[in-house]
């Protein structure tokens, strides 16, 4: 429309030109706003991409911090050996300096077990020529238990939930027992083997709350990637049974056959044929089941396997 008005006042030339000043600043601003639009997303993807290796690529080498900070290094042996496990605990001792709570203790004690156990099997290998590398492993050897033992000693009455399940599962201690159990049953881990361990404590006492503990394993493999247990499912499968709910021990019995890739469906056969069971329904439902856990998206209460 304004073009034709232009068109119409020729003489006006300098209006003209401004017209077409416009025009084209116009088309520069359209051919970048299009590629704006097109390549928002694909430009936000590749900067998320790059920025979530940047904490890798500025963290420092473990050679760096030994050097800044020798006292995080100085207790641990020289030489190449326990390398990944003596790395573990100098990068612990860096990230959580300044950080005193309870939590990341979890973690170092798994460090300085996983580091003890390298290091005393290290310490027995003899050196003939460098007799000075062996005395190096066996002093980091009784330092590491001393450092071990210590930390263990520091977190005997910690009430953080994976602490606790640390002070239980190597001690017994009975009151860490039951704070682990209480913060499980709060749905406080977000790994699977914690409600694996607390069905096993439950499963004498309470059947149904070591069948939800079970349930609850599956669901966690959501949040990590590791190899689906084909354990949790046959212990359903058990615990149906001994609860006397056939149809849920044909379910999961048909799970289990699944993730153990077995074609033996002679117990499904017998338990189809004894308790007269809809086996079409629960064929149906054992497919969904292994889709959901498979998925990593299984809720066992959504799915109201509970009231099978």
């Amino acid at each position: 429309m304004l073009g034709d008005i232009l068109i119409k006042h020729k003489g006006n030339s300098k209006l003209l030109k401004n017209f077409k000043k416009y025009k084209k600043h116009r088309a520069k601003q359209q051919l970048f706003s299009n590629f704006s639009t097109h390549s928002r997303w694909l430009l936000i993807a590749i900067l998320a991409v790059f920025m979530s290796g940047c904490g890798d690529l500025f963290e420092p080498t473990v050679k760096s911090i030994c050097e800044d900070y020798p006292h995080f290094c100085a207790d641990l042996n020289e030489d190449g050996w326990c390398r990944a496990e003596k790395s573990d605990i100098i990068r612990h001792r860096y990230n959580y300096q300044n950080d005193d709570s309870d939590r990341p203790k979890y973690d170092l004690l798994l460090n300085y077990e996983a580091y003890e156990s390298c290091i005393a099997k290290a310490s027995q290998i003899e050196h003939k020529k460098y007799r000075e590398r062996e005395f190096g492993r066996k002093e980091a050897a009784v330092t590491a238990n001393k450092a071990l033992r210590q930390l263990i000693w520091q977190t005997r009455h910690s009430t953080d939930p994976y602490v606790s399940y640390y002070q239980w599962s190597r001690f017994g201690h009975e009151d860490a027992k039951a704070r682990f159990i209480s913060a499980a049953r709060a749905g406080i881990f977000t790994e699977p083997k914690y409600y694996v361990d607390l069905a096993s404590i439950m499963v004498a006492q309470d059947p149904i709350a070591a069948r939800n503990a079970l349930f609850m394993a599956l669901a966690q493999y959501a949040n990590v990637d590791s190899e689906i247990d084909g354990s949790i499912t046959s212990q359903l499968a058990s615990l149906s049974l001994k609860m006397e709910n056939y149809r849920m021990a044909y379910v999961w019995t048909k799970v289990s056959n699944h993730f153990a890739k077995s074609i033996d469906e002679s117990q499904l056969v017998a338990l189809a044929t004894q308790f007269s069971l809809p086996v079409d329904i629960l064929d149906q439902l054992s497919d969904d089941i292994e889709d959901a856990i498979s998925g990593r998206e299984f809720d066992a209460f959504a799915m109201k396997i509970d009231q099978l």
